[in-house]
């Protein structure tokens, strides 16, 4: 009877690679690791680059412009279609607030929706939904909701803190 061993392939990244070894020894799993920087990500074809506001599958974020409170999120739409939507909300005298909204009217700032910044694009939509749930993680002022990032073990948050 022997025991199969399970594997996995993670980004290589020095600060949690000791940390990761040591959890898959307990788990009888192997670990292979994966470079980040590889040779086609440094040689861009001749696609012209989308404008922002066109892109689409993205992880993206709203900052405040009078704190640093911030919001991420994510869409597989373009992200002018997105963003128009939190306008529309933001304008809108709405029971149903987002947390924008209650931001917005609690302290009476606004926020950068002409500046969106763009964390990632990915077009699975569960590792768009990681993506969004680590950069959830590791804002300083996050205005997300906590159900964002409930299902996240706690090992995983106390190593994305160690890296911040």
């Amino acid at each position: 009877n022997q025991v199969k061993s399970r594997g996995f392939v993670l980004p290589y990244v020095p600060k949690i690679l000791d940390e990761f070894k040591r959890i898959s020894k307990t788990f009888n799993t192997k670990l292979a690791f994966t470079s980040l920087n590889k040779l086609n990500s440094l040689i861009k074809g001749h696609k012209d680059i989308l404008p922002r506001e066109k892109r689409k599958n993205v992880i993206y974020k709203i900052s405040c412009k009078y704190c640093d409170a911030s919001y991420v999120g994510q869409t597989k739409r373009k992200l002018k279609t997105r963003l128009d939507e939190h306008r529309n909300h933001i304008n809108r005298n709405s029971n149903n607030q987002s947390v924008i909204t209650e931001h917005r009217i609690e302290f009476n700032h606004d926020f950068d929706l002409e500046n969106v910044a763009i964390l990632d694009e990915e077009r699975s939509l569960n590792k768009r939904l990681i993506s969004e749930c680590l950069h959830i993680l590791m804002q300083l002022n996050s205005l997300n909701l906590r159900s964002d990032t409930e299902g996240v073990h706690h090992n995983y948050i106390q190593l994305l803190k160690d890296i911040k």
